[in-house]
């Protein structure tokens, strides 16, 4: 069977320079407080290499899952991203990144790919990426809203 892929990619403009965004995305200890999804990391810091347990809530239990992946990016102030298996065959590779603009705003950006190699995986892959764009988008506001009050403009 062919590799079924699905891409999601959300991004937002955030009033802040990208230093800013940059201390309130990876502050792993006050996640929880303002996102409703991505509420943490362990280890609490991110290298390029190591193996990271990511803490999300999911949305129909509120439960908090465990979610086991490999950083395979990481540059500090601009990007990480990690990949590895989520729900059965199901891989995922989620990259969070940061662009400086030239008004000195910040875009930052989520890009997630899901595949697999079977049919059952190929519909999770369609279920996942409908579910998960909302998801996303709703991050990307809330972090937006948190960076934007601890750093308001003048």
């Amino acid at each position: 069977m062919e590799d079924v892929k699905n891409i999601i990619f959300t991004e937002i403009e955030i009033n802040a320079s990208t230093e800013q965004v940059w201390s309130v995305l990876t502050d792993w200890d006050k996640l929880k407080e303002w996102s409703s999804s991505f509420v943490g990391i362990s280890p609490n810091y991110l290298e390029k290499g190591m193996s990271s347990i990511a803490y999300f809530k999911n949305p129909i239990t509120g439960k908090v899952m465990e979610v086991k992946h490999d950083i395979v990016h990481y540059e500090e102030g601009e990007k990480f991203g990690w990949s590895g298996k989520i729900i059965g065959k199901v891989k995922d590779h989620h990259i969070y990144s940061l662009e400086k603009t030239k008004k000195g705003t910040t875009i930052f950006r989520q890009e997630d790919g899901f595949h697999s190699k079977n049919i059952q995986s190929s519909i999770m892959n369609f279920l996942l990426k409908h579910n998960l764009t909302a998801s996303y988008k709703k991050f990307n506001k809330e972090l937006k809203a948190r960076v934007e009050f601890l750093y308001p403009k003048q």
